[in-house]
């Protein structure tokens, strides 16, 4: 049946998204760490302090390019909404902006103090490889998760009537993997808030001044993602094999 053909295709496509995707945003090692850097600077070397300035911004710039250019791609592959994408990559430009002005100050000192601070703040001010990247990267992975639930969910009426169609003898065991598709992506979205919701301490200023609550937004945030990436990889498999049985009769 042109229906069921139609049926087996959408949840192994959606699963396949899904995993690909998540794959596809782990969150790259420079996001926990500042590139290495062996210069030592001494305390009144001003051009030395600038140089390596320059060095540690830039390579933070192409770090952020790098995100932009993942937010690009999953919106191309309709994984993420414009508002999704133009959310994340306003906080691109933001902070790539704010390296940019500092840079420009950076180059115009004429002591060491001063281009010794200006370096300082790249860290403290930023901390693009310590909070940005690794938050930003995680709210990637949600917006694509939430979407592939709603596409999963979307197959729910779909396949209980295809279900109610199939022999008696198969119910049994269509019905059971139509449940636990159904537990799955209820469990998925009762963690879509509670990630929604440890977003906002995840910031420079908590990184540095109230780090406990950083961490345990952090942590809670983390535990919530790997909720739903379990939840949504096993309800996609569920559907597939509900397909696939529906098929094969």
């Amino acid at each position: 049946m042109k229906f069921l053909a139609a049926l087996r295709r959408m949840p192994k496509r959606f699963v396949a998204i899904a995993m690909l995707s998540l794959l596809a945003l782990s969150i790259p090692a420079t996001a926990f760490a500042a590139s290495p850097n062996s210069t030592k600077c001494s305390a009144t070397d001003t051009q030395c302090w600038i140089t390596l300035g320059d060095q540690l911004i830039a390579a933070r710039q192409t770090s952020l390019t790098g995100l932009g250019n993942r937010v690009t791609e999953r919106l191309n592959d309709k994984l993420i909404t414009s508002d999704q994408a133009n959310a994340l990559q306003a906080d691109v430009s933001t902070n790539a902006s704010g390296l940019a002005a500092l840079q420009t100050k950076l180059n115009a000192e004429t002591s060491a103090t001063a281009a010794r601070q200006d370096v300082a703040n790249i860290f403290l001010q930023f901390r693009i490889y310590a909070v940005v990247l690794p938050r930003d990267y995680r709210r990637l992975y949600l917006d694509v998760a939430v979407n592939v639930d709603a596409k999963l969910r979307g197959l729910s009426e779909q396949l209980k009537e295809a279900i109610q169609g199939a022999p008696a003898g198969e119910q049994g065991q269509l019905n059971t993997l139509y449940n636990d598709y159904l537990a799955q992506l209820t469990t998925a979205e009762s963690q879509f808030d509670a990630a929604q919701s440890d977003f906002p301490a995840l910031t420079p200023a908590n990184f540095n001044y109230n780090r406990t609550a950083y961490e345990s937004s952090l942590n809670s945030l983390t535990t919530a993602l790997k909720t739903i990436h379990s939840a949504l990889k096993q309800a996609g498999q569920d559907a597939h094999q509900i397909a696939k049985i529906l098929k094969d009769k």
